[in-house]
Order: structure tokens, then C-alpha cells, then sequence
């Protein structure tokens, strides 16, 4: 339910606003010798979000280990905006910050 509400959340963020929080990202990554940490979080987020759980339940009428994968990925974007928000925390502007990290904060918090 959390993926769904993560991808939906993420999906409803402005391009617009979405793109230039992404270049406040990659200035910082620049001015700050970040680029390759930004990459590394961001390529950690995404490996997670295809790799699979080591106990696959079956339900009847499909497989949830499927469905499970599939809601990870569509999440993908979300999570490595979440995961950049934290790790760059402090350097980050409160807008940036909080774009990126407010899809996942909507979904988890209920």
C-alpha cells in the first residue's frame, strides 16, 4: 500500500518543480565534489528496487513476489528522491529538501 501511495505521491510532484530540484542536486553534487556519492545513493536506491526477496509466497490467482517487484520499480524514482533527500540533508534548501523527500513522507505517514 506504501509503494502505491509512494509512486501515486511522486507522480503528482510538478515536472517542472521535480527537474529543478534535480538541478539543485546535481550543482551541489558539482560544487561540492558529491557527483560520485549522489550517484552511488542513487544507484543503491535503484538496486534495490529490482532485487527480489529471498521467500517467494504464491497466492492464488498470481504471484505476489511479482507484484512486488513491480510496485518497487514504478516506486523507483520516488525512493532515490527520498534516499537523495536524506543523504544530502543540511545541503539541500528547505524546498528542495522537502519536494524531494514529500512523496515518501505522504505515503509512510498515516
Amino acid at each position: 500500500t506504501q509503494l502505491m501511495g509512494l509512486r501515486a505521491a511522486w507522480g503528482a510532484v510538478d515536472e517542472t518543480q521535480h527537474e529543478d530540484a534535480w538541478a539543485v542536486v546535481r550543482a551541489i553534487g558539482d560544487d561540492q565534489d558529491l557527483t560520485e556519492e549522489v550517484g552511488k545513493v542513487r544507484d543503491t536506491a535503484m538496486a534495490w528496487t529490482t532485487r527480489s526477496r529471498n521467500a517467494v509466497p504464491y497466492y492464488e490467482g498470481g504471484n505476489d513476489e511479482m507484484v512486488w517487484q513491480q510496485l518497487k520499480i514504478e516506486a523507483g524514482e520516488a525512493i532515490v528522491d527520498a534516499a537523495l533527500a536524506i543523504a544530502l540533508g543540511f545541503r539541500l534548501d528547505g524546498a528542495t529538501h522537502d519536494l524531494l523527500i514529500g512523496p515518501w513522507l505522504a505515503a509512510t505517514e498515516r
